[in-house]
């Protein structure tokens, strides 16, 4: 092909198919799955790739499987929300937590085992991590995220009890292998949510050890920078006592809070916080608001509360996700990419 075509031609179509497309054109020649192999050619591909909406199922009889749909396919209507979607097993699910998912990689932590790994759905690629130096994940906390700086997805296991005098560490794929984290971990009472990656950074609300229950600064933000290993505490926003969970809106990480009344969105922009969105509470239904993400290019949002809905804030209208079929339910949703990511380094599996 390379006798016909310019590289630079070559890099334009390829970077647009997906990568079962990818896969099978690297037996065509050398050249080609050298190409199609190169972390440049990997790394650009990845955010070239259109943003898609996967959808993970479970059966009754407790089967994992997963549906992915770009923006225009978004399932809502129970007679024609499946169309032309093909369902695919997820076999690494069952008895596994999803820590958090980045482009194409589920960070995963199987309770059975005692065990991380990570897993790239698209191509069926898994890396098992290696032992962590302090071993035991009760009374941790891990997060999931990529470092944009040096190119690097990282995991990093944190004491749920910032009190207690425990290390924290980080794992990265280029060296497959944890460190013990330098940077001293601010002194804490409690984790109280999941980490949340945004932007090259991990997040965790937490709860400082206080004075008296009224006390209106008693919860922060930790911050755990992946480019260079540093943590920082950031103030919510008031009242910070309502706060719920964090999410991000158009890239900036997001705070959601709430009361009997309703719920309300604030976003960070230039280390201010500032309301964007507010829904009345029969918007979210009869649950509290969980997670927002900016789904399509009209406004619309995917909004997780006790069900999964599309919401559209110009309008008003909810409109609730729908199951696959009658023997399954929507048990979780993630944004992601299709790609390459972990081909070089991971093993194949079924």
């Amino acid at each position: 092909m390379s006798d016909y075509l310019n590289e630079g031609l070559i890099f334009e179509i390829f970077i647009r198919l997906p990568p079962k497309s990818l896969l099978r054109f690297r037996s065509l020649s050398k050249s080609l799955c050298s190409f199609i192999s190169s972390p440049r050619f990997i790394h650009m591909h990845t955010f070239q790739s259109p943003k898609k909406l996967l959808i993970q199922h479970q059966t009754y009889e407790s089967k994992d499987f997963y549906t992915l749909h770009s923006e225009d396919q978004i399932p809502l209507d129970p007679r024609r929300g499946y169309i032309r979607t093909t369902p695919v097993n997820a076999p690494y699910l069952k008895y596994s937590i999803i820590v958090g998912a980045c482009n194409d990689i589920f960070c995963l932590f199987h309770y059975q085992e005692n065990r991380i790994s990570l897993w790239n759905f698209s191509i069926r690629r898994k890396i098992t991590l290696p032992d962590c130096p302090q071993r035991c994940f009760s009374g941790v906390q891990i997060g999931f995220g990529f470092d944009p700086i040096n190119n690097d997805y990282k995991i990093v296991k944190l004491p749920t009890y910032g009190g207690r005098e425990e290390s924290s560490f980080v794992y990265t794929i280029k060296t497959d292998a944890w460190s013990e984290i330098a940077s001293p971990t601010p002194v804490f009472h409690e984790v109280l949510l999941n980490a949340y990656f945004v932007n090259g950074a991990l997040h965790w609300v937490v709860e400082r050890h206080y004075n008296n229950l009224h006390d209106v600064e008693r919860f922060y933000i930790l911050k755990f920078d992946l480019g260079t290993h540093v943590f920082d505490m950031i103030t919510l926003p008031e009242p910070s006592s309502k706060t719920a969970r964090l999410t991000s809106v158009r890239g900036f990480l997001a705070v959601i809070s709430g009361d009997c009344d309703g719920c309300w969105v604030w976003v960070r922009r230039d280390d201010s916080w500032n309301v964007v969105y507010k829904m009345k509470r029969k918007h979210v239904f009869d649950g509290g608001l969980l997670s927002v993400v900016q789904l399509t290019t009209n406004g619309d949002l995917l909004l997780l509360c006790e069900g999964f809905q599309i919401y559209n804030p110009m309008i008003g209208v909810p409109s609730r996700l729908v199951d696959f079929g009658s023997d399954s339910f929507i048990v979780g949703t993630e944004m992601c990419v299709e790609t390459l990511q972990l081909f070089d380094v991971a093993t194949a599996t079924s």
